[in-house]
């Protein structure tokens, strides 16, 4: 993905009209001059990151191509797209540049890299690094095509019959790992390799095209590029492998902003209510992140999942888009929240939610460095820690219905029965706490506000965006894999297709990489190796899917016995998204905090706007089909594992 920051020069696209910024005043006034007639247009660099937000500005001049037929837009190829082997070459050469970043920044020079090649050579043990000048090289490339990862690959798509050929080994060579070599007590690489080649051979019997047997060398060197943490945590458990990749010390102070950033989650020491029915839900969890230099918060997500990806990947795309929305949403807020950009450096804990490929694909799309430390070094991201330890304490503990840290704090308290505040309402708190409060107070460490440590900052640099919100939107997707067929794609029983896609089929594509919206299957994006960009592909049961989440998906296709049925029934899906919304409704008046809270995990506002009235609901198919839910039917899903299921 391209990034860009607001500078002049700098080339833009607003409302579809190509523009380039050629002037900021000292007052943040950008002066566009449109490129068409040179006539020259005047916003501030506020409305401009609102537009940013709206989707309206792209920056870096990335044209938008539209279909006649849907007037869908697409966005360019992305690193996930390639072959794994291709990724680790790329994570490689990127080691070595971000660090010639980091200690040399624009002086770049042959002689002054080979300080840098040496250094990391040392840090990551290779035995092996490369020349000055080949680095330089990368360097030029990198540079040259705004610090996209992609201009560090190395590689030629080839023959298509060819690349499906190294496609299927792949595959095969994943599952073959992941049924034998990553698990408890699991067989060696040896023991992988010889079931790969007697699979092969079995598969070739019968083939027009047989597969090649991997080399023995090759094999291993391809089983050596898997993420050493997780290997660990799959064949020795968590608690080895984070022993294993403990670290030492506090990490390096930033020089600027942005430059390091830490993120954690932790559970509020308050009491929740259910809009509706003014009963207790329980503690939601809060993910923030912090920029270390200024200690000013970039981002949170709030809600009642426990710690997981999503929260993080959602807490990632609040912390790097601007804070525009705030004067309409929150009109009690006096100040201004700046926050804004992608982070160099994101420090975290070992959680597993971190360490899950889907987070370090979106990081390394993002040109995000995911550094890991182990949860008894906490000073290692002390930043955080403190933050959000003030956050209870001035925050949550000053509310009714809070918990308080401890028992001794909370004696006699009932915190149940004095929970007197909604999630909308406490946000709305959280906002005014935040940017009229946290951020205005001077801070120990600083000397200074942590607002005022950001405005110095953004004298020094400019915060660097994705060229677009669509692109953010993508890279911040689930990426998988599906079959292509006459019907489209399916997704855990939902069907996707268009003129495009089939349009794909016809030149003999059978099998695509998806990008999943785990918030939306109203749509998805599938990746055009022909074209080599994405596209948009809607779900041929919109009244149904549009702005249902994955995991309401996933719960109603349970209890509607969809799970392994071979062609979807609408009816029955229709049927079950209103019991969904039922039940939900139900369930946050149980007497179990509970069962209330797993309630307001899967409910939304979409959800109970698609509420159908008696008479428009479908006729029962079957009494199988119409079974009732129970308190108990709502379940902790995963939502990443569960998409990858069969289909």
């Amino acid at each position: 993905m391209k990034l860009a920051s607001l500078h002049t020069g700098q080339d833009l696209i607003l409302d579809n009209v190509p523009y380039r910024l050629i002037r900021i005043l000292e007052d943040g006034q950008c002066q566009l001059e449109r490129k068409s007639d040179l006539a020259l247009s005047s916003y501030s660099k506020q409305e401009l990151l609102g537009f940013m937000s709206t989707g309206e500005l792209i920056l870096c001049g990335q044209q938008t191509v539209t279909t006649t037929s849907e007037n869908n837009q697409r966005l360019e190829s992305d690193l996930s797209t390639y072959p794994e082997a291709i990724q680790q070459q790329v994570y490689y050469r990127l080691k070595y540049l971000k660090k010639a970043d980091e200690l040399l920044g624009e002086e770049i020079t042959c002689h002054r890299l080979s300080r840098v090649i040496k250094l990391v050579a040392e840090e990551s043990n290779n035995s092996d690094p490369p020349s000055a000048l080949t680095v330089y090289r990368w360097w030029k490339r990198w540079i040259k095509a705004d610090r996209s990862i992609t201009a560090l690959i190395k590689y030629k798509k080839g023959p298509k019959n060819k690349r499906k050929i190294v496609k299927e080994l792949e595959q095969l060579a994943q599952q073959l790992i992941d049924e034998i070599y990553l698990k408890s007590e699991g067989g060696s690489i040896q023991d992988v390799y010889d079931a790969l080649k007697h699979k092969i051979k079995a598969l070739n019997i019968n083939r027009n095209t047989p597969l090649p047997i991997p080399g023995k060398a090759t094999f291993y060197r391809y089983v050596e590029t898997y993420d050493e943490y997780l290997v660990m945590a799959a064949r020795k458990g968590k608690q080895a492998a984070d022993r294993h990749f403990r670290a030492a010390g506090k990490g390096p102070e930033p020089k600027y902003i942005l430059e390091r950033a830490e993120v954690d989650h932790t559970p509020l020491d308050l009491l929740i209510i259910d809009d509706v029915t003014g009963l207790t839900i329980g503690r939601p969890t809060v993910t923030f992140i912090i920029d270390r230099y200024s200690r000013l918060p970039l981002g949170f997500e709030i809600g009642f999942e426990p710690p997981s990806e999503l929260a993080v990947m959602r807490a990632l795309r609040h912390a790097i888009m601007p804070k525009t929305y705030v004067s309409q949403e929150y009109p009690e807020v006096e100040n201004e929240w700046l926050a804004y950009g992608i982070k160099i450096n994101l420090v975290c804990d070992n959680g597993l939610e971190f360490h899950a490929h889907q987070l370090r694909r979106m990081c390394a799309e993002l040109n995000i460095e995911l550094t890991f430390c182990p949860k008894k070094q906490p000073h290692y991201k002390g930043a955080i820690e403190r933050f959000l330890g003030t956050f209870n304490s001035q925050l949550s503990h000053k509310v009714e219905g809070t918990t308080f840290s401890n028992i001794e704090q909370r004696g006699d308290y009932d915190a149940e029965k004095s929970a007197c505040l909604t999630l909308t309402e406490f946000k709305k708190l959280m906002h005014v706490w935040l940017i009229d409060v946290y951020i205005q107070a001077p801070h120990k460490s600083l000397g200074i506000t942590p607002a005022l440590a950001w405005k110095d900052g953004l004298k020094i640099i400019e915060p660097v965006l994705p060229e677009s919100k669509e692109k953010l939107d993508l890279i911040l997707a689930i990426q998988k894999s599906r079959q292509l067929n006459h019907e489209g794609v399916q997704i855990q029983g939902l069907m996707f297709n268009s003129a495009e896609l089939a349009t794909l089929r016809k030149r003999g594509v059978a099998k695509v990489n998806i990008r999943i919206n785990p918030e939306d299957l109203g749509e998805v994006w599938v990746f055009d190796e022909h074209q080599g960009d994405y596209f948009r592909v809607p779900c041929t049961y919109p009244e149904y899917a549009n702005k249902l989440t994955l995991a309401q998906h996933l719960l109603i296709r349970q209890h509607t016995n969809q799970t392994n049925a071979a062609r979807v029934d609408i009816d029955l899906y229709l049927r079950g998204k209103e019991k969904l919304r039922q039940l939900i409704a139900d369930v946050s008046n149980s007497k179990k905090v509970s069962q209330r809270k797993k309630a307001a995990r899967y409910n939304t506002e979409e959800l109970q706007q698609a509420a159908f009235s008696s008479n428009t609901l479908p006729e029962k198919v079957s009494h199988q089909s119409d079974k009732d839910y129970s308190t108990d039917d709502i379940p902790d899903f995963d939502v990443d594992s569960k998409v990858a299921d069969h289909d």
